[in-house]
């Protein structure tokens, strides 16, 4: 012992990093040459160490490896560097009493680390949150969707509505309009039913929906007639095929309700 204690090797001889445990116990790594070579250079000593960034950045590198071996970090969650300090050590003895004291005697040195308990990763509570966040946003997206599709299917409603509404032939028999009303819809009927690939095909309902310089009741009755041509054509052709009749049958009724005499036996045919 009282040769032990007669030791004073001040010389700065660190050679790797080591945890605190005791005797066989202990786990350290040596250092690499180069990495020995960059902790031991002229301007690093035992006074400055801690203040060398590149020093201390290799000192904890490999005390993050002794913490992967040491058995002082078994059963912790997320093992943190509670403490650095150069400790002597004595080689070629069995135990050495001041192996872990502030390196002042000894014939090589460690940078000891003490490790503990770091902070838990609340990696569950993030991973909630993350998938909460995922949930609402695909629940968001359903909602949009949802509203999309609806939209889309009341669109035609609405516009069919608001043709009815607007558009029933409402002027007078008496005013000049009236004729260009009919005449009006019989066109924009004729210019949707042209580009369908069946209207060669559509022999009669060409006939009915010509144009013509006719009498007012013999204008009502043609237009009557283009209108049950087609609509019993359609029978014959897919729903996604057929053109939207709306502005046509909210006349053809409006000329129905007058009970026009010339026109009861068509109507009856509605």
């Amino acid at each position: 012992m009282s040769e032990i204690s007669q030791l004073k090797y001040l010389q700065w001889r660190p050679i790797g990093v080591c945890d605190s445990g005791s005797n066989r116990e202990r786990k350290a790594r040596m250092f690499s040459k180069s990495d020995l070579a960059k902790v031991t250079a002229p301007d690093v000593t035992r006074g400055n160490w801690r203040q060398n960034k590149e020093v201390m950045q290799i000192i904890i590198r490999y005390a993050n490896e002794v913490a992967k071996l040491s058995t002082l970090t078994e059963g912790m969650y997320s093992p943190e560097i509670l403490e650095i300090k150069l400790v002597g050590a004595v080689l070629e003895l069995d135990q050495t009493p001041i192996l872990n004291q502030e390196s002042s005697e000894g014939k090589v040195q460690f940078f000891q680390v003490i490790f503990r308990e770091g902070k838990l990763r609340k990696t569950s509570y993030f991973n909630w949150i993350k998938w909460l966040k995922m949930f609402l946003i695909a629940v968001v997206s359903i909602f949009v969707l949802i509203f999309i599709y609806l939209a889309i299917i009341h669109v035609p409603k609405v516009n069919e509505l608001g043709t009815k509404r607007n558009v029933s032939c409402s002027s007078s028999r008496k005013n000049s309009a009236y004729v260009e009303e009919i005449h009006s819809i019989r066109k924009s009927l004729l210019m949707d039913l042209s580009k369908l690939p069946e209207w060669s095909t559509f022999r009669e309902a060409r006939k009915q929906c010509a144009f013509g310089k006719l009498q007012l009741i013999k204008h009502e009755q043609r237009f009557l007639k283009c209108y049950l041509t087609v609509r019993n054509r359609f029978n014959d052709l897919p729903l996604t095929a057929k053109p939207y009749l709306g502005k046509i049958e909210a006349c053809v009724q409006t000329l129905c309700s007058r009970r026009l005499p010339h026109l009861s036996s068509l109507c009856k045919r509605m």
